[in-house]
């Protein structure tokens, strides 16, 4: 057996119920997927991607078969050393990625201000412009409950520059360049709670 085939084994028995089903149920809950969804599932190179990313494998090859795939991979500037593990990484799962470079980290390095939302922001908008090239209307993104409050947060306190940006941001988010749903899933690091916003 491969070492992915191992891994994908582990999901839907070892942690059935710390990952696996709580992942469908958010699924079913949230009526995330309908049919001819294609969803980009955005790999970082961490650990909460990748884990999206097999469990999407692993509905489509299990569960709900109605709707494609897309694991899209943004080069923001990482050195060689880092591009070239999140492919080798990528290749150990099993995850057939599209990776596109962009040129973020050299303009953010010469931003003074507010550079880590900033980053974020122009992250997010890369990976929606990427997303509807592909032909997808939903992307996907793996993240640690901590970081989703920290992002939230560096939202609402750098958003607050300008009094129209609240409004502005959500439409942004829920309705950019045809990408009609955010899917974003967290998992507590302490109590393996997975959540999900839409």
């Amino acid at each position: 057996m491969e070492r992915y085939e191992q891994i994908e084994r582990s999901i839907i028995t070892t942690y059935r119920k710390k990952i696996w089903a709580k992942f469908i149920k958010s699924i079913i809950e949230y009526d995330m997927i309908q049919d001819n969804d294609k969803i980009a599932v955005c790999i970082s190179g961490g650990k909460d991607s990748m884990l999206l990313a097999k469990c999407f494998q692993e509905l489509k090859k299990h569960g709900k078969n109605n709707f494609e795939l897309e694991f899209l991979s943004m080069n923001p500037g990482y050195s060689e050393k880092n591009k070239q593990k999140i492919i080798e990484n990528s290749k150990l799962l099993n995850i057939p990625i599209t990776m596109f470079e962009t040129d973020i980290f050299s303009r953010v390095d010469k931003m003074t201000d507010h550079e880590c939302y900033l980053c974020a922001r122009m992250r997010r908008g890369y990976l929606y412009e990427k997303a509807k090239e592909l032909g997808c209307n939903k992307i996907a993104l793996g993240h640690h409950f901590d970081d989703v409050i920290e992002t939230v947060l560096m939202g609402m306190i750098y958003s607050r520059k300008n009094a129209n940006n609240d409004a502005q941001t959500k439409k942004h988010i829920t309705s950019r360049d045809g990408i009609n749903k955010t899917i974003i899933f967290s998992q507590r690091r302490r109590h393996h709670k997975l959540e999900t916003t839409q």
